[in-house]
């Protein structure tokens, strides 16, 4: 039987302590860079392929975040809609968990004709997203890397590395 991923992920995370993480996270963080897992290389744009015939060419922003010590946060620099919520440290699952102040969908529903909003919940196909989760590879004083999972099965571990530095 093969192994799954999980393994493979935790050994990439951070082996800092909570109490370190949660120190070290409050303040602005200004996005700077992604990486390549081998962080040789900066992705500055990448080929991403939607379905069978529609192909999309990504050019990298990453929202900057202020974390801040009373558990709220704010992202800005935003390429879309900008989030705020609240923030804790999982130390059993070694991630920082964002919940949304207002949650997002997979489709604009404010825009969505009357009756179709329904009509999605009612076939599964509206998603809701109430946060999100960063599974952090290093963070320093003045430095956090942040594991971005690309496409992958469970067996495999297929990442980038998103590079912050504190303002």
């Amino acid at each position: 039987m093969r192994e799954t991923n999980e393994r493979l992920i935790d050994q990439i995370k951070t082996s800092k302590s909570s109490k370190t993480i949660e120190k070290r996270i409050v303040g602005v963080w200004e996005f700077k860079r992604l990486m390549d897992s081998t962080k040789s290389k900066v992705i500055q744009e990448r080929k991403l392929k939607v379905n069978d015939t529609i192909n999309a060419t990504e050019y990298v922003a990453r929202p900057s975040v202020e974390i801040n010590e009373d558990g709220t946060y704010a992202e800005y620099n935003c390429p879309g809609e900008c989030e705020t919520g609240t923030w804790s440290y999982d130390k059993g699952e070694k991630v920082l968990k964002f919940k949304f102040k207002e949650p997002k969908y997979n489709v604009p529903i404010d825009n969505l004709a009357p009756g179709l909003l329904e009509k999605l919940k009612a076939n599964g196909q509206l998603m809701v997203f109430e946060g999100d989760e960063w599974e952090i590879e290093d963070i320093t004083k003045n430095e956090l890397t942040i594991i971005e999972h690309l496409p992958h099965d469970e067996f495999e571990f297929l990442y980038n590395l998103r590079v912050y530095r504190k303002k």
